[in-house]
């Protein structure tokens, strides 16, 4: 149950990272027709930014959910049994360390802008919170999918990230096999 309720955080996550991507095209496209008409959209380079940074950590947790990450895996694909279950674990528990370490500081980091009301030195002023948030979210969901993955990997079953793997590469052979024409 809790995975799944995770699932659906993860999902929405990587939903909101999608609709960060389509708002970058957004403010691009008009800062384009803007400069054609001899004008500009004020801060657009740094509300782009923005949305890049909220893109890029709120698809962290989903991506990895689906398989998505781009992992090193020939080391850990070389062992088998108890001594691949034991590195597949000490990576994770090396990553999920990492990750939470820079959520606790990105949260912080929030926290202290919101309380200080710091705000963006952009032609627009923003209170620099809202832009940092999409970070910290990101990076804290992603410490919780690679916790959880590690309570998988720990307790002996395949983490979700390996199941999506083997998926997908299941998919990939299917759809470049000529018996099955897609």
């Amino acid at each position: 149950m809790l995975t799944r309720a995770l699932d659906a955080i993860y999902r929405a996550a990587g939903i909101l990272a999608g609709v960060f991507l389509v708002a970058i095209c957004v403010i691009v496209s008009a800062q384009i027709v803007a400069r054609q008409l001899g004008t500009i959209i004020p801060s657009a380079d740094e509300f782009a930014g923005f949305c890049l940074a909220a893109t890029s950590f709120l698809g962290l947790a989903y991506s990895f959910r689906h398989g998505s990450h781009i992992r090193v895996t020939l080391f850990v694909r070389g062992f088998k049994g108890l001594a691949g279950q034991a590195l597949l674990s000490l990576a994770l528990a090396t990553a999920a360390g990492i990750t939470l370490l820079l959520a606790w500081h990105t949260l912080a980091m929030v926290f202290e802008n919101f309380t200080r009301a710091e705000v963006t030195s952009g032609l627009v002023p923003v209170p620099l919170w809202l832009p940092q948030l999409g970070m910290a979210v990101g990076v804290s969901l992603f410490g919780i999918a690679l916790v959880e993955d590690l309570i998988r990997a720990v307790a002996g079953r395949k983490p979700t990230f390996s199941q999506s793997e083997l998926r997908n590469e299941a998919q990939v052979i299917a759809d470049d096999d000529p018996a099955h024409p897609g």
